[in-house]
C-alpha cells in the first residue's frame, strides 16, 4: 500500500557549491503517518514535467512551472528564488489535491517524492543520512519549544495566571509525546545507517556516527530533563490549589467580615491600625510608624528561612531583576500595541479619505443624472 500523501510544502531553500553553484529547495511531504523532507534542484522540477508531458501528452499537469530565467538569472536575486519557490509549491500541490489522480498514480511522481510502497518502512530503514539530521533539527527545535512553554508557565504561576499556565502545561505534554515518539524512531534510523541496513548505500563512518551517538544523547538528556520539569510542574500546580486557595479564600472571608468605619469618624483620612491578630504577621492595611511598626515583623518564609545576610541580598537582587524583566516585557508588549494602534490609524485614515472621495463621486453621479434627466423629459 502507498503511503497517503496530505499535504506538500515548500518553504526553505538553500544554497549549494558542489558540483557547481546552484539553489535546492526543501519539499516538506506530510504523510498520514510520518513526515519527511526531499531536496530538489529546479532541473529536477523540469524533468518530472517532461517526463508527465510524455506520458500523458494530451493531459498536462493542472499548473505550469515557474519559468526559467537566463538574463539574469534567478540564482543571484533572492526575490526572484522566492518567486520561483512558491511556484514550485503551486506546481506540487495543483497535483496534489487535482481530482484527476493520473499524474499521482505514476512511478516517476512517487520517485520524485521518495513516497514509500508497499509495507510500512520500519524506522531503521526509512532515514538517508540528510533526512536523519533534518529530523534531529526538527526534534531539537521541539525540545527547545517545549523549554520556552515550561518557562512561560513558570511565569503565567508567578502572576497566578492559572488558566494561561495550564494551557501551556497541555501543550508542553503534547509536543512530550510527540518527541518521545520521534526520538525512538530516529535512534532507530541511528542503528540502521551505521549498520548499512538504512535507506541509503554504504556505511557510515565511525567519526561521524559517534558525532551523531553525541548528538542523540545530548537530545536524550534534554528530553529527561523536560519531563522532570514537567512533572515538578505539575506537583507545584497541585500545592497552588491545595494550599493557596484556601488561604485566599479565608483571607477574602476576613476581609468581608471586617467593619469598617465611615470616614466621618476619621476627618476624612483614611483609617490607621495595626492588626494585632494578624494570621501571617505583617503590618496591616494603615501606615504604622515607631514601636507600632516594631511590633509587628515580616514572617519568615521557605525561601528565606536558610538564607544569611548576602543569601538574602542575592535574593533580593535576583527578585528585583525578575521584575526588571518583567517590565521589559511589558514595554516591548506596549511597543507593539502603541505600533498595532498607529497601523489601525493610519488605515481609518486611508479609509476616511476613500469614503470622502466615494462620497464626492456619488454626488457627481447624482448631478449627472439629474441633468440627463432633465434633458429626457425635454426630449418628450
Amino acid at each position: 500500500m502507498t503511503e497517503v500523501i496530505q499535504a506538500i510544502y515548500i518553504r526553505d531553500t538553500e544554497t549549494r557549491n558542489q558540483p557547481k553553484p546552484h539553489t535546492v529547495y526543501k519539499i516538506e511531504v506530510h504523510a498520514a503517518v510520518r513526515n519527511w523532507t526531499v531536496w530538489k534542484r529546479y532541473s529536477d522540477f523540469t524533468k518530472l514535467d517532461v517526463q508527465f508531458h510524455s506520458i500523458f501528452p494530451k493531459h498536462p499537469p493542472p499548473t505550469r512551472l515557474p519559468s526559467k530565467r537566463y538574463f539574469p538569472s534567478t540564482f543571484s536575486d533572492p526575490d526572484k528564488i522566492d518567486n520561483r519557490r512558491r511556484g514550485l509549491e503551486d506546481y506540487l500541490r495543483s497535483i496534489l489535491s487535482s481530482r484527476d489522480d493520473r499524474w499521482r498514480q505514476t512511478e516517476v511522481w512517487k520517485d520524485f517524492l521518495s513516497i514509500p510502497s508497499g509495507r510500512p518502512l520500519d524506522a531503521a530503514t526509512m532515514y538517508t543520512s540528510s533526512m536523519w539530521l533534518d529530523e534531529y533539527n526538527a526534534l531539537a527545535n521541539t525540545a527547545q519549544e517545549i523549554r520556552s512553554l515550561v518557562n512561560r508557565r513558570g511565569t503565567h504561576i508567578a502572576r497566578n495566571e492559572i488558566s494561561e499556565s495550564h494551557n501551556c502545561m497541555v501543550q508542553a505534554k503534547k509536543l512530550l509525546l510527540t518527541l518521545t515518539t520521534r526520538l525512538g524512531n530516529l535512534e532507530a534510523g541511528l542503528t540502521g545507517l551505521a549498520n548499512g541496513t538504512a535507506n541509503e548505500p554504504g556505511v557510515m563512518s565511525e567519526g561521524e556516527l559517534r558525532r551523531r551517538q553525541d548528538m542523540l544523547g545530548t537530545l536524550k538528556e534534554e528530553k529527561e530533563t523536560l519531563v522532570k520539569l514537567i512533572s515538578t510542574g505539575r506537583q507545584e500546580r497541585e500545592l497552588l490549589y491545595s494550599h493557596e486557595a484556601p488561604q485566599s479564600n479565608t483571607g477574602d472571608r476576613n476581609a468581608l467580615l471586617e467593619s469598617k468605619p465611615t470616614e466621618a469618624h476619621n476627618y476624612g483620612f483614611p483609617q490607621v491600625t495595626v492588626k494585632r491578630n494578624q494570621q501571617n504577621g505583617t503590618i496591616g492595611r494603615g501606615r504604622v510608624f515607631g514601636a507600632a511598626a516594631k511590633a509587628e515583623l515580616a514572617k519568615e518564609t521557605e525561601t528565606t528561612r536558610g538564607l544569611d545576610n548576602e543569601g538574602l541580598l542575592a535574593y533580593q537582587q535576583q527578585v528585583m531583576t525578575d521584575q526588571d524583566q518583567q517590565v521589559e516585557q511589558f514595554s516591548a508588549i506596549l511597543s507593539r500595541q502603541k505600533q498595532l494602534g498607529m497601523a489601525i490609524s493610519h488605515e481609518l485614515e486611508t479609509h476616511n479619505q476613500l469614503l470622502e472621495e466615494l462620497d464626492g463621486d456619488v454626488g457627481r453621479t447624482q448631478t449627472k443624472l439629474k441633468f440627463s434627466q432633465k434633458k429626457l423629459s425635454k426630449m418628450k
